[in-house]
């Protein structure tokens, strides 16, 4: 690790954060600003199907043997169902709005896979895989639509686009939209573009990139009735040698999340969705004050009534809790530990109350219960093993 890529890990560190979110929590309670809905826990767990993809190859220090099946039942005990073999290093799995299709992509390697999911038992039954034109893809996305698959090639600086047909399988490739940029100035970590997410914006109509190898934020704009993509005038620079990597939108306010890999820090974005313009606010870090070890931030999740952001470390193995104030900026975070190794993913249950932390390096999946006023986290429940894992999506059982 080289010096700068140290100081940048804290330069920007931020304490007091059980303070600030109980601080948060008050503040929302009387705050007529935010809407009403999911923040009191009400909404009632389902049965449901999780789906863990798991590295598979010695590249990637892989223990995993494909995509992991469990069943988890109304009161969030995970049950094993089966390992289905895949591709290698199935990374990244998201599926459609009627639960009847899986999508994943291929870490380190080239093809994305179709599965039709049986909502019955969870089986999955693989229906082919098509090339992404690049290497190492990372994320997808469905247009709002679900006529086009969007592909991050992670390794090759691409973004590719696959119509899909109405059974849900892909068709072949139909674009494919190379990014350009000056690598960052930590060579280990920034070798040219190396796009980390594509996420379609709340009007559906456009992306922003993050773009890790080049410290800027790609605007694409997406046509529905042509299905391609188009790039909207110059990215947006972020610092030198943050490597943007992931960015939840806010579910009502104009603004995005941005989470920096390489500087371990969230940083504030006003975001006009009519345009697609992006304004830089204030960054805080999501470390602890005076932290000097080796940590790259990592995945970010935000609560669907926008009152806190949730940010993991890979070194520090923590999770880094943030409040929202009623006008989108960030308080200071609470820290927790994650139980684990390298915290590569999280997601939160469709009820938005259980988080669970996805420990790559120590084959384990951990839930946290979720206090929806104060955002507070505490351990819920038996840690989940499986091998690798790097994401997980669940479905609601029939």
């Amino acid at each position: 690790m080289t010096g700068a890529r140290l100081r940048r890990r804290s330069f920007l560190a931020a304490g007091g954060g059980a303070v600030a979110l109980a601080a948060v929590g008050a503040s929302v309670g009387a705050a007529s600003a935010w809407p009403l809905g999911s923040s009191d826990g009400t909404d009632q767990q389902r049965a449901m199907f999780a789906y863990v993809g798991c590295y598979t190859t010695a590249k990637r220090e892989g223990r995993g043997q494909g995509i992991a099946v469990f069943q988890v039942d109304r009161s969030g005990r995970w049950q094993p169902v089966r390992v289905l073999p895949t591709t290698p290093n199935p990374s990244y799995l998201i599926t459609d709005r009627a639960a009847t299709t899986l999508y994943c992509v291929e870490g380190d390697g080239n093809r994305v896979t179709s599965f039709r999911i049986d909502r019955g038992t969870g089986h999955l039954t693989e229906l082919g895989t098509v090339d992404t034109g690049g290497t190492n893809g990372v994320h997808l996305a469905l247009s709002p639509d679900e006529t086009r698959l969007v592909v991050a090639n992670y390794a090759t600086g691409s973004i590719a686009v696959f119509p899909r047909a109405a059974d849900g399988t892909l068709e072949e490739r139909s674009q494919l939209v190379q990014l350009s940029g000056t690598p960052g100035p930590l060579p280990d970590d920034q070798k040219g573009p190396q796009p980390h997410q594509v996420l379609f914006d709340p009007t559906g109509r456009h992306l922003i990139v993050p773009d890790k190898g080049t410290d800027r934020l790609h605007r694409l704009g997406y046509d529905p009735a042509s299905g391609s993509l188009s790039v909207l005038g110059d990215p947006v620079l972020t610092a030198p040698g943050t490597g943007p990597r992931h960015l939840a939108y806010h579910p009502y306010l104009p603004a995005f999340y941005l989470v920096d890999e390489l500087s371990s820090q969230v940083t504030v974005y006003h975001y006009d969705q009519q345009t697609a313009a992006v304004t830089a606010g204030a960054a805080l870090s999501t470390l602890p004050p005076g932290f000097e070890g080796e940590s790259t931030a990592a995945a970010i999740v935000i609560s669907r009534d926008g009152r806190f952001v949730h940010v993991s470390n890979r070194g520090h193995d923590s999770v880094a809790s943030f409040g929202i104030t009623p006008v989108g900026s960030l308080m200071p975070p609470a820290l927790t530990d994650t139980a684990g190794h390298q915290p590569r993913f999280m997601t939160l249950d469709r009820a938005g109350g259980t988080l669970y932390v996805a420990n790559q390096k120590s084959d384990s999946i951990v839930p946290f219960a979720v206090d929806l006023v104060t955002g507070r986290l505490d351990r819920r429940g038996d840690t989940i093993a499986t091998g690798t894992p790097s994401c997980i999506t669940f479905v609601d059982a029939l």
